[in-house]
């Protein structure tokens, strides 16, 4: 019968096999003995197959033969410490030092072996085996490249490919799992701190009690008539003493002219029974105080840990997304490329999910400065996609030397033109207001305009703050919303005084087209195409009142020509009359350009400030144009 030809596949791990038996076999036969013992070979050996089983990009391909060999080790008793740190590590650097050929291997034995000839100098084995790792590396740098090439493919042959597409799902599939267990682990910790809910009246009676036992103790107990008082007129005094804590509650100091009745009359000590009652409703007030901030906190706390855990689980799910097509797309669009004549052309799908879009991850040989990768690569990957690419990032070797890796994505379908003008008001050097403009995950483009309480310096702080961490969150990933309830959460938490701010967040998708509008306490943002012009206004308060807020969402799709207008407070209230002066010139005018429409603005409000602007004065003009294939 004729045997079946064996695959890459199992020549490769017919090697493996036929390696690990004779570093079994080698471990056993001993040469001699030495200063630290029994001479063997098995390391020399050991040494020269992981090297051999590191060419790039198989480079894990090393790393898993050093695991067997260390599990072997143990497995008959031969293990010593230094084989983890020695072994294993060299296999790791082996695997990850940007150094092609073979020079990466001279630190990737060395390193290891000088740290573990530092911790077990004293160690009188340890020298033999340095020395087998020692030499093993001298035999491979003497070794023929052309028979190093011969001999890696027959340990790595038809692995390859299997291993990166096994690796991926496998490290997709961790990446996944840890995100969920962190997800779980931040959920209960909202739970454990989340404010257990008391029962308001009980706790209400209870804290009256504490506050007239401590009036006593302090006040009366030396008093000749506190048996009168608190015993047989305890219903009386009670009462009286209650009329004068609600005065203080309203924030009046008390004094002899808010004591009525028996207490006026029979008190031997008002004077020093006033002082009492002022300090210790002052030390209760802030009590009340800082056990409400406590409250706070302990709720922001238990908020925010719960929205991590939603957005660790989205990660997750984004993570385990598309692995089942994934390699077979891989391979379909790899092969595309080498058809078309790119050398040893490797691609790589990442999933966007949630929080992107699709990119592709390309390796192949250097082009000699050729741009290959924009005006080959790129073009037919759009052709057999469907969709339009670019290069956004990448790395390009020099001929003879390493590989190109650079990154596709969708190429955006839309440009924003951009002009900011910012007026402080008279008197002042700084604005109260902050604008911050940028594109995010390279196809979202992010404007935000904040107001802060008051002018100047004051204000700017606030505004600046908000507008900064904000920016933190979204480009982090953190959803709109959730970022939104957190910001204003640390404004209540970071911001003792009444200072707040207001937001304006705007999203636009320069892919889709289109555009998300968060207001929070805002002056109104206008939206014009063509002739028409809409007003987004927000009802609701600014950020750093109230506990939580309420913004008003506007969501639209923008084209080729459209324009947004944002403006702060300073702007929008100049009109003395009823009448929306930004609106009318909106409407009037028939600049499309983001700069000259700006400066236009700027002028009519000089006018209809009379020359004199009374608050922080700023307006943002956001011009849509299209790109790429659609300006074409």
């Amino acid at each position: 019968m004729k045997r079946a030809k064996q695959s890459k596949e199992e020549k490769a791990l017919t090697f493996w096999l036929l390696a690990l038996l004779l570093y079994l076999a080698l471990a056993q036969f001993v040469l001699g003995s030495g200063v630290g013992g029994p001479i063997r070979l098995n390391y020399l050996f050991l040494f020269i197959v992981v090297m051999l089983a590191s060419p790039r990009p198989a480079v894990l391909t090393g790393v898993t033969l050093s695991l067997l060999f260390l599990l072997a080790d143990y497995a008959l008793g031969q293990a010593k410490p230094w084989h983890l740190p020695w072994i294993g590590g060299s296999s790791l650097l082996m695997a990850f030092l940007p150094i092609y050929g073979k020079g990466r291997m001279v630190p990737a034995v060395v390193l290891p072996t000088a740290v573990c000839a530092v911790l077990w100098r004293q160690a009188p084995e340890l020298w033999a085996d340095l020395g087998q790792g020692l030499l093993a590396l001298v035999a491979f740098l003497v070794i023929p490249t052309t028979t190093i090439g011969r001999w890696e493919k027959r340990f790595t042959a038809g692995l390859a490919g299997v291993a990166a597409d096994n690796k991926k799902r496998v490290l997709w599939a961790e990446t996944a799992a840890r995100l969920r267990g962190l997800g779980a682990f931040f959920r209960e910790l909202g739970r454990t701190f989340k404010p257990v809910p008391s029962e308001e009246a009980g706790a209400g009676k209870e804290e009256a009690f504490a506050v007239f036992q401590e009036i006593a103790d302090q006040n009366c107990h030396s008093c000749s008539k506190y048996d009168f008082c608190w015993k047989e007129r305890f219903y009386q005094t009670y009462r009286e003493l209650f009329t004068l804590l609600g005065w203080v509650e309203m924030g009046v100091k008390v004094n002899l002219s808010h004591l009525k009745g028996h207490l006026a009359e029979e008190c031997v000590k008002k004077e020093t029974l006033l002082t009492t009652v002022n300090l210790v409703m002052e030390q209760e007030r802030t009590g009340h105080y800082w056990r409400r901030r406590y409250a706070e906190a302990q709720f922001f706390l238990a908020e925010r840990l719960t929205g991590v855990a939603g957005i660790l689980n989205q990660m997750a799910e984004t993570a385990a997304i598309n692995l089942d097509y994934a390699p077979e797309s891989e391979q379909k669009l790899s092969r595309a490329l080498r058809k078309a004549g790119v050398a040893g052309a490797q691609i790589s799908i990442v999933p966007g999910g949630n929080y992107g879009r699709t990119r592709l991850l390309v390796e192949k040989r250097p082009c000699g400065g050729a741009q290959e990768c924009r005006l080959v690569v790129a073009p037919l990957l759009a052709k057999t996609l469907g969709w339009r690419l670019a290069v956004t990032s990448g790395e390009c070797g020099r001929e003879g030397e390493g590989r190109c890796h650079f990154c596709l994505a969708p190429e955006p379908e839309y440009e924003v033109h951009s002009a900011v003008v910012q007026v402080p008001k008279k008197g002042n050097q700084v604005s109260g207001d902050s604008q911050r403009m940028r594109i995010i995950r390279e196809d979202l483009f992010l404007a935000m305009l904040s107001d802060g309480m008051g002018v100047g310096t004051a204000a700017a702080r606030i505004s600046r703050a908000a507008i900064k961490l904000m920016e933190e969150m979204l480009t982090a990933g953190f959803e709109k919303s959730f970022a939104l309830q957190s910001l204003n959460s640390l404004l209540l938490l970071a911001t003792p005084e009444e200072e707040f701010t207001t937001l304006d967040l705007l999203l636009f998708d320069r892919i889709t087209g289109g555009v998300e509008l968060f207001k929070v306490g805002s002056a109104p943002t206008y939206v014009k195409k063509g002739r028409e012009v809409q007003v987004i206004r927000s009802a609701s308060l600014p950020m750093g009142i109230v506990p939580r807020v309420d913004p008003e969402y506007y969501r639209d799709f923008l084209d080729d020509g459209d324009l947004v207008v944002m403006v702060s407070d300073g702007a929008a209230s100049l009109s003395a009359s009823k009448e929306d002066w930004i609106l009318k010139a909106l409407k009037r005018s028939n600049e499309t350009a983001a700069e000259p429409l700006s400066q236009y603005l700027l002028e009519l409000a000089w006018i209809e400030a009379n020359g004199e602007i009374d608050d922080d004065l700023s307006i943002i003009v956001l011009q849509i144009a299209a790109g790429g294939r659609r300006a074409k």
